[in-house]
């Protein structure tokens, strides 16, 4: 078994709706996910991006880019690996 990374671009009012109802992202997310499978969105138009199990390569690299942004904002929520962040 191993991990995937998988990001989901939200706007500002998804994220405040996710902080609240952590319930209601993970079909929101299932939901964007199952819309990008059928027809092939350019880059900029697509929501969702998985980097499959380069994530920790990614992670790796962007640490010495000074990016941050792994505050859990769903604390109660586990999506197998622990809560979204």
């Amino acid at each position: 078994m191993s991990m995937i990374g998988e990001y989901l671009r939200v706007t500002a009012a998804e994220l405040d709706r996710a902080i609240q109802d952590p319930g209601w992202v993970l079909d929101f997310v299932e939901e964007a996910q199952d819309a990008e499978e059928e027809p092939e969105l350019a880059p900029a138009e697509a929501r969702h991006f998985s980097t499959y199990k380069t994530w920790d390569m990614l992670r790796f690299l962007l640490a010495r880019a000074a990016i941050y942004g792994e505050e859990p904002f769903a604390e109660d929520e586990d999506w197998g690996y622990g809560p979204p962040r």
